[in-house]
C-alpha cells in the first residue's frame, strides 16, 4: 500500500512563475523543500493509502472531465508551527464539479484518505514553500516574488496521479480535452 494524490495540474505563465519563485527561494534563501521533493506544481483533490492506483488511472481516464479556467486571487499562508505559503485558487463552479467527481469516483479505492482531503477542510491551493519556510523569511520571499501577486489565472488540463513515498513523483498524468 503506497500514498498516492490525486491533483490538477495546470500550465501557462503562473505555472512559469511558480517555478520561478521556486528556483529564487533555492538560490538565493536555500528554500528548497517544494522545488526539490515535490512534483511539478499542482492543486490536490485527495489523498491517502491505496493499492489499486492502475483501478484509479483507469476509472479517471474515462471521466470525461473537460479543460477549465481557474483564476487565483493571490498567495495565503497557514500559520502553523511549520509555515505553508500558498497560491490560493478560486473554487469556481468547475473546480468544484471536477474534484467532487474525481473524490466521488476514486474515494473507494483509498484504504485511508488524509484529512485535508475531507470536503469541509479542502483548500484548494499550490504550495509554494513548506516544512523548510521560517516566518522571518516572509517579508523577503514577498519582495523576491512580488510578481505573482497579480490576480492570474491558469488552464486546469491534467490530472496527475502522484505517488508520495516519500519524494513526491508523478506516476500517471491524463491530459484534459
Amino acid at each position: 500500500m503506497k500514498n498516492y494524490a490525486i491533483a490538477l495540474g495546470f500550465r501557462g505563465k503562473l505555472y512559469k512563475d511558480i517555478i520561478k519563485a521556486w528556483k529564487i527561494l533555492e538560490k538565493k534563501m536555500n528554500i528548497k523543500f517544494m522545488s526539490t521533493d515535490h512534483a511539478l506544481p499542482h492543486i490536490t483533490i485527495i489523498s491517502g493509502k491505496t493499492k489499486s492506483i492502475e483501478k484509479i488511472y483507469k476509472k479517471l481516464k474515462k471521466s470525461k472531465i473537460k479543460k477549465f479556467k481557474l483564476k487565483s486571487p493571490g498567495m495565503g499562508i497557514f500559520a502553523n508551527k511549520e509555515p505553508n505559503l500558498y497560491i490560493r485558487w478560486e473554487q469556481s463552479l468547475e473546480l468544484l464539479k471536477a474534484s467532487s467527481k474525481i473524490a466521488k469516483e476514486t474515494s473507494k479505492f483509498f484504504y485511508k484518505i488524509k484529512q485535508n482531503s475531507n470536503n469541509s477542510q479542502w483548500v484548494p491551493k499550490t504550495t509554494l514553500a513548506w516544512k523548510d519556510l521560517k516566518y522571518d523569511d516572509l517579508s523577503l520571499i514577498f519582495k523576491k516574488t512580488n510578481f505573482i501577486f497579480n490576480k492570474k489565472s491558469a488552464i486546469i488540463s491534467y490530472i496527475y496521479l502522484i505517488n508520495f513515498n516519500p519524494i513526491e513523483k508523478i506516476s500517471y498524468k491524463i491530459k484534459l480535452k
